[in-house]
């Protein structure tokens, strides 16, 4: 096997010249530099990636802690990760934290002692011990899927009561007035809250009195979304329209109400959040609120790299979002809308 002096030899430099072509290129002489690359070629020449970490201090690795990598959106997100990570040959380790705040924890901590450059987090806790010490320590990392939008440390995310209001507003328009919601636990995150709050001021500016009765705060899963739509079926005054905090909500939540017998959405208008990429493939195919989710995964990665070469003031960008009307949500009928 080659070594660093073989090189050194045959290019007729010293073994520094080499490491420095290799660690810092651009420190050194291009006419030199060709020479060395030359000789690492007819040398066959592999250089060892972490022997170059102990001189850059770098691993070229960063960490992406997810809730659950079952959601689609989340994966969306870690394909828009991986795919800036790639261009700039960076690797992405995985993490999953289940929406539990002590796993994401521990996800932290052994990415920290595995050598990350830095980490890309969508947290369950705002005011945890997990971002006070990375703060502390000056420790680079972005939060993704956020809800900040000032404060100490780069975030993307997108303006989630702006989602809640503007699904509701569309249910409003058709002509609903018992709107229930099927929320994501206010306990797991905070953007399901804010979504919920969206939800609230629409129906307030509406002058639709809020009932604490059509709320069903669950947890993140097709069974949830099933089990929470036959709770709000079963009230003595259902609702006519639900709005679910996801898309994967939304698709237990239209098995639910067809496993009552209920026809959609002549019977029942549901829209979600997030427009996975098969919410156009439901059937009915479902409306929802779109948020750029590989796009924020791409910036995440874009920030956090920036972050990692040079420290400078944090960032938050706050993507776009839209309604998207598909088949799912239509206008109420007279005949199964009682008077409030």
């Amino acid at each position: 096997m080659s070594t660093i002096l073989d090189v050194a030899r045959l290019a007729g430099v010293s073994t520094a010249t080499v490491s420095r072509v290799i660690n810092s290129p651009d420190s050194v002489r291009e006419e030199t530099r060709e020479k060395v690359y030359l000789a690492m070629a007819k040398c066959n020449y592999k250089y060892n990636a972490l022997a170059r970490g102990f001189v850059t201090k770098r691993s070229n690795t960063i960490g992406l802690i997810i809730p659950t990598i079952n959601n689609p959106v989340f994966a969306d997100s870690t394909l828009g990760v991986q795919e800036y990570g790639d261009a700039n040959n960076i690797r992405v380790i995985l993490g999953n934290s289940y929406y539990k705040y002590s796993q994401e924890e521990n996800l932290v901590k052994v990415l920290r002692e595995s050598q990350v450059d830095g980490l890309i987090l969508t947290t369950t806790n705002l005011k945890g011990d997990v971002l006070k010490s990375l703060i502390d320590e000056k420790f680079p990392f972005v939060l993704l899927f956020s809800t900040v939008k000032g404060g100490p440390f780069s975030a993307v995310g997108i303006d989630n009561y702006r989602g809640g209001y503007l699904a509701t507003e569309h249910l409003v328009s058709l002509g609903h007035k018992r709107i229930g919601m099927v929320a994501g636990n206010f306990s797991m995150t905070d953007r399901s809250y804010h979504r919920w709050h969206g939800y609230k001021s629409c129906l307030r500016n509406n002058k639709i009195s809020y009932d604490k009765e059509l709320l069903v705060q669950t947890d993140y899963s097709l069974s949830g979304g099933r089990d929470s739509i036959k709770k709000l079926l079963g009230l003595p005054s259902p609702p006519t329209a639900v709005f679910c905090s996801n898309d994967y909500i939304a698709l237990g939540a239209i098995k639910g109400a067809r496993e009552t017998g209920l026809i959609l959405p002549e019977e029942l208008s549901i829209v979600g959040f997030d427009d996975m990429q098969t919410a156009s493939y439901m059937v009915p195919a479902l409306t929802t609120i779109r948020q750029p989710a590989y796009e924020m995964g791409r910036r995440a990665a874009e920030l956090l790299l920036s972050q990692i070469e040079q420290p400078s003031k944090p960032i938050q960008d706050m993507m776009d979002i839209a309604l998207v009307v598909r088949e799912s949500s239509t206008a109420v009928r007279e005949t199964t809308h009682k008077e409030e």
